[in-house]
Order: structure tokens, then C-alpha cells, then sequence
């Protein structure tokens, strides 16, 4: 962290927030499946998850990078890891145990980090409980009702939390209803601080069709203590929605992960995102201008990136 000052204090939320990670700009992490698939280790058919189990090290590699290049804030390789929910694709047990490993893995790279010597350099690292949706449209495109995405959740914070994560980040939510939900379990399951992103398309718009403002104020009446965006769009276009989210929260702390810009089609199958790292670097200092507070990346960044955002912020 440095001490950049912003509006990182408010009395909806934020407060428990600032409290654990301090005031300033505060450094998330790049996007671990395209680490995950740069290193080879996504087997065929294999959710990400998967791979804390068979391929920890791996895992933890990832984390240490994005740690040296600069993050205060890993996030655990958890995201569709929900014990009984559709990702699990009938096997709760697998899903628990690719949760509680990946939430141990990213403690134990924290850790190794802020030993003395170690990548942290002296900073502390804090471990985000990473949660995406739990599969689908909740009671539209399955048949899941509200209270059972809320227990879902709630079993997923409730391991994440019991193996040691420090927040928990609700992201790359498209349907405001499930967010809240994940909010409303996450505030009831555990004291941990929350944060809640959605995904907005270029026109500053979930799928679903809700505005930066109409999330904003349900996600903080439901108890997040910062809110963002991420996914979907590179900087530039994240830009406009960074600033409406900032002026809606109202002084609550905003989170901003963009993608690497868009995914384009290279020689054979590769698949490479169109934005260099000084491209995403200057895109995500001007959010935090705008008064983003907690910045990383999304899909198609890397540790290399975060290094350059870094620099930028200091």
C-alpha cells in the first residue's frame, strides 16, 4: 500500500474495511485462470478450482508473482468452488476440498511472503475468500430458489472464512439478486469484510440491465463494505462505470478490476487480450483519480501488469 489519500471512510460501509487493509491505494491481484492456463495446468474438463488440489504448487507460484509484483491482496483460487452448488457438478465433497485447499494455499503463500526475506518485502498481504455466482440464473435458467443460493453461500463463507481468509470478495456477479444474496450470506455467516463487484458491459450495464447506482445503494443497504466492478471491459471502457459507482457510493471504498482489454485470436488457438501492461496501468490510474481505492485485474492480466500498476501508483 502507499499513502495516497482517498475516500476510503464512510458510515454506510467501508469503516471494517479500511480498518484491515489501511487508507490509500490498495493492490489486488492479476487474473489466476489465465495463470493457470499459461502454466499448462488445467486439465481437459477440469474446473480451476480443481487444480489446488492436484497441482497446489502451481497455485501457490501464482500468488507469490503477483505478490512480488506489488499486491496487497491475493485472492484465492475459489471461485466456482461452492460445496453443493451446481459447480460442483454433483460432488459437494470435491468442491469443499478444492475450497479449503485453495483458501490454504493462498495463507501459506501470505505467509511465506512476509517472512522475513520473503517476496512481500515487508508489506502485509492480506488473503481475499474469492466467490462467483453459484451457476446460472437463480429460479430462471435453473431451479435454485433465493433461500437456496443464500445457504450455498453461506457454506461457502463459512469454510472460507473458518480456514483463515482475512475479507471476502463477492465478483463477476451479473444478476443483482444473486449478489445480494452472497451478501446477505456472507454478513450473516462470518465478521469479515465484504466486498461485492458486478460486471457492467461497455454501455454501463449488468446483463440484466441494472445501473452503476441501482447496485451500488442495494449492495451497501445489504451490508458490503465496498463495492466495484470488474470483468467484461478493459480500462477505457470501465472508466465511465468507475466514476458513476464512486459518485454513487458515496464515500465507500470502490474496487476496479478490468480485463486486458479484449480477447483476440492469434496464430492456431491462442487466445491473447489486445492491452499492453503501461496500456493497463495508465487505464486503472485513471480510475483511481476518479477515486477508485482498491484496484487489480481481471481476466487476461498478469503479474507482469500489476508490477506496472504498481510503479505507476507509487
Amino acid at each position: 500500500m502507499n499513502g495516497m489519500n482517498n475516500n476510503s471512510s464512510n458510515n454506510i460501509g467501508g469503516n471494517r474495511l479500511t480498518a484491515l487493509l489501511g487508507e490509500g491505494v490498495v493492490l489486488f491481484d492479476s487474473a489466476m485462470g489465465t495463470s493457470i492456463i499459461a502454466a499448462g495446468a488445467l486439465n481437459l474438463g477440469e474446473s480451476t478450482g480443481r487444480v489446488n488440489v492436484d497441482a497446489p504448487g502451481v497455485i501457490k507460484d501464482i500468488h507469490l508473482r503477483n505478490i512480488e509484483a506489488g499486491c496487497d491482496v491475493i485472492t484465492t483460487n475459489t471461485f466456482g468452488s461452492h460445496p453443493g452448488g451446481e459447480g460442483g457438478a454433483g460432488d459437494p465433497g470435491a468442491e469443499e476440498e478444492a475450497l479449503r485447499a485453495g483458501v490454504r494455499i493462498a495463507r501459506k503463500a501470505a505467509a511465506e511472503a512476509m517472512a522475513p526475506g520473503g517476496a512481500a518485502g515487508g508489506r502485509r498481504v492480506f488473503t481475499a475468500l474469492d466467490i462467483g455466482p453459484v451457476g446460472g440464473i437463480i429460479g430462471m435458467t435453473n431451479d435454485m430458489t433465493h433461500d437456496e443460493a443464500i445457504e450455498i453461500f453461506a457454506q461457502t463463507v463459512g469454510i472460507g472464512a473458518g480456514e483463515g481468509a482475512d475479507l471476502i470478495l463477492i465478483e463477476t456477479m451479473a444478476d443483482i439478486a444473486e449478489a445480494l444474496d452472497a451478501i446477505t450470506a456472507a454478513r450473516a455467516e462470518s465478521d469479515l469484510p465484504v466486498i461485492c463487484t458486478m460486471t457492467f458491459d461497455a454501455g454501463g450495464r449488468t446483463f440484466m440491465g441494472v445501473s452503476p447506482d441501482e447496485f451500488v445503494k442495494a449492495a451497501l443497504e445489504a451490508g458490503a463494505d465496498a463495492v466495484g466492478a470488474n470483468c467484461s471491459v478493459g480500462p477505457d471502457e470501465m472508466l465511465p462505470i468507475a466514476e458513476a459507482i464512486v459518485k454513487a457510493a458515496g464515500g465507500a471504498p470502490v474496487l476496479v478490476q478490468p480485463n486486458a482489454g479484449q480477447p483476440r485470436m492469434g496464430k492456431g488457438a491462442e487466445v491473447y487480450y489486445d492491452v499492453t501492461p503501461e496500456g493497463f496501468a495508465d487505464g486503472v490510474f485513471k480510475m483511481i483519480e476518479a477515486g477508485a481505492a482498491l484496484v487489480g485485474g481481471c481476466c487476461g492480466t498478469t503479474p507482469d501488469m500489476i508490477a506496472y500498476l504498481k510503479r505507476r501508483i507509487m
